[in-house]
Order: C-alpha cells, then sequence, then structure tokens
C-alpha cells in the first residue's frame, strides 16, 4: 500500500536507542531533518537507553498501531531483532536504512550465541526485501553487502550523521614525551582489540618502553573480553594498557586530547565513526585496510594490508617520528571531514529519501 496523496508521515523504527551510541545519533538526526521539512517523524524502539527516554516511544506502541496508508517507515538496520517478522506482517512501505550485521563467521569464533543472533540479522535483510520499496546505505561497502543478500533495487548510499567538534583540534598539543595509542569501539571481536594488544607489545619492546594504550568501550561479548583480559595478563601489560568501559562524553574528550595516534585493527566495520571522530581532534589514524575503513578514511591516514604486529608497531613509529608526514595527515583529513560534515550528511540523506518517498517532493 503506497501512501496517498494526503498528508503523511515518516516514523522511524529500531532495535535499540542508546546514548552515546552512533545508530542512535543518526536516528535523531535524520528525525531532526525529516521534522525540519515540515512532515511527521516519530522514533520507536525495541529497548530505551538512559536520558533518550523521552526520545522515543517503545516499539509496542508501535505494533498496536493499526496499519495506516499514510505512513513511511525507516527500519534502522544493524542487528537481528523479532522488529522484522512485525514489519513483515504489516502494509506500510520500508526504508531500510543500513549500518551493516557483522558476519556470524567473525563472531562466532568467538561467542556462538552472538554468532548465532547475527547470522538470524543477516537472514532477517534477505526476507525484508520483499517489503522493502528501497534501502539507505551508510557506505558503498554496505550497499554491497546489501546486494549480497540480492538488494539492489533502489539501494542508495548517504553518508551518517557523525557527533563532530565546531572546529578541529590544535595539533600542537600532541607533542608527548611517549607514544599514547587510543582505540574507541566496543569489546567485540570484529573490533580485534587483541591485535592492538600484540602490536602495542610489539612497539614497547621494540620502539618506545614508556608507551600507553587505552582501550575504550562497552563490553559486546563477555567471552571476547575475558578472553582480552587474559591476553593481557600473558603479556604483563595491565600497568601499560587501559581498558576503561564505557565512559561520558566529557571522559571522551579528554581520551582523545591525550592520545598521540589512533590505531584501529578491526577485522569488519560498516563505517567506523570513531574513525572519523579522531580524524576531527587532529588525531593521526593507522588503520588496517578491512571493510569500510578504506572508504570512510580516505588519504587522511594510514591503511594497513596486514595486522602482524612488528608492521603495525613500525607504521605507528613512522607517524610518531616523522613530523611532516603527521602534518599531511592532518591536511588531509580536513578533506575527508567535509565529506562528513552535518551539512553532507543531511543533503544526502534528504536526497536519498526525496528519490524512495515521492511525497516528499512537496516539502523541499
Amino acid at each position: 500500500m503506497i501512501p496517498g496523496s494526503r498528508a503523511f508521515r515518516i516514523d522511524q523504527i529500531l532495535p535499540s536507542l542508546a546514548p552515546r551510541d552512533a545508530i542512535g545519533h543518526h536516528t535523531l538526526k535524520l528525525q531532526e531533518l525529516i521534522r525540519s521539512i515540515g512532515i511527521e517523524s516519530e522514533i520507536y524502539a525495541d529497548e530505551i537507553k538512559g536520558e533518550l527516554g523521552g526520545k522515543a516511544k517503545p516499539f509496542r506502541e508501535f505494533a498496536r498501531q493499526k496499519d495506516s496508508s499514510s505512513r513511511y517507515v525507516i527500519y534502522q538496520a544493524s542487528t537481528g531483532s523479532p522488529i522484522v517478522r512485525h514489519l513483515m506482517n504489516r502494509l506500510e512501505p520500508v526504508v531500510i536504512n543500513f549500518h551493516n550485521i557483522t558476519p556470524k563467521e567473525i563472531l562466532g569464533r568467538w561467542d556462538s550465541g552472538v554468532g548465532i543472533v547475527v547470522g538470524g540479522g543477516i537472514k532477517q535483510l534477505s526476507v525484508l526485501k520483499d517489503r522493502a520499496i528501497g534501502a539507505i546505505s551508510v557506505s558503498e561497502y554496505n550497499r554491497w553487502c546489501l546486494k549480497q543478500e540480492g538488494i539492489t533495487e533502489n539501494s542508495l548510499v548517504a553518508s551518517p550523521f557523525i557527533p563532530l567538534p565546531q572546529q578541529m583540534h590544535d595539533l600542537a598539543r600532541r607533542h608527548q614525551s611517549s607514544s599514547r595509542w587510543l582505540f574507541v569501539g566496543r569489546l567485540a571481536p570484529n573490533k580485534a582489540q587483541h591485535d592492538i594488544v600484540r602490536a602495542f607489545s610489539a612497539y614497547l619492546e621494540g620502539w618506545d618502553p614508556s608507551a600507553r594504550l587505552t582501550l575504550v568501550g562497552s563490553v559486546s561479548s563477555q567471552n571476547y573480553a575475558d578472553s582480552l583480559h587474559n591476553l593481557l595478563d600473558e603479556l604483563d601489560l595491565k600497568d601499560k594498557v587501559t581498558v576503561t568501559g564505557p565512559i561520558d562524553d566529557l571522559e571522551l574528550e579528554e581520551q582523545y586530547r591525550r592520545a598521540t595516534v589512533f590505531v584501529c585493527l578491526s577485522d569488519h566495520e560498516g563505517f567506523g565513526f570513531p574513525v572519523i571522530e579522531a580524524l576531527a581532534r587532529s588525531l593521526p589514524v593507522v588503520a588496517f585496510a578491512s571493510s569500510a575503513i578504506p572508504e570512510t578514511l580516505g588519504r587522511a591516514g594510514i591503511l594497513l594490508s596486514s595486522k602482524e604486529p612488528i608492521h603495525v608497531a613500525a607504521a605507528v613509529s613512522l607517524v610518531e617520528t616523522n613530523s611532516a608526514l603527521r602534518e599531511q595527515l592532518i591536511s588531509s583529513s580536513r578533506k575527508t571531514l567535509q565529506r562528513y560534515s552535518p551539512e553532507a550528511a543531511r543533503s544526502e540523506n534528504l536526497d536519498a529519501l526525496s528519490q524512495l518517498i515521492p511525497e516528499m517532493a512537496a516539502h523541499l
């Protein structure tokens, strides 16, 4: 059933709305965009966390509502969820906003239960394609992933909304007596913090014994987190590596301020929000060239084809000691940041939605 010419609305649905979460931030900003052009829009989530209680409504409220011929639904897809089964039984047109789902092969090696859930999420995509009128991916890599599930018709790309500071931080404050590595991301197998730890250990031994590593992020897989802490014990790095757990925005800003290099060795990223956050804070990035990372980072960082500890450590050493290279990377990062500015995200998402929802033309 396609909405008619009368007034219509665009609502968003997602499994979980959480503070300091990339998908949550994107969802809230997308709602602002839709409302700013005079279209009614609500957010419904199966789980609403923390201070966002007033920003969304429980999904059960949506589930109790009758099908509406004047509503489109945007489903924020990033995991498996019972929500998909419900959407399959409704009549409203669905737009998939795809943030990627980590392959079960990566997660299942560490946590079989998580692997099963993720595998179910990927299967749901292939089912939901029969209900979707189109899809908006946050990266070209994600659009490619949707293609593997048979979603090709009306498949578009629009950059996500990213929380960025008003201006880039001053590079001069990076002058530290020793290297300060930083990575921000959930403790999860696809983030590969264990590879960062091994590379850091090589760096301590071969380059800078006074270096420090900070890993910021909540636990996504307890099995993986336990293995990571065991690795730290095995390598005797407890006094060199800090695992912060979840922190607030002020603490995160302080971690970015103290760091001298951002190291990302993820095996799988659908986009890589912290990479852009690091660039916006004049923090050089050394990253493994997997999944969407090359697309996200562009020429603004050092991309590695190998995660061998000695190779990663050598790349970090180069960034830390070559001031001309650091300045070149920071200069290049400005172009990348323009690509992912709030203004660019607004323009791209508005264009993508208007291509999929003809009724929006009257509001532009």
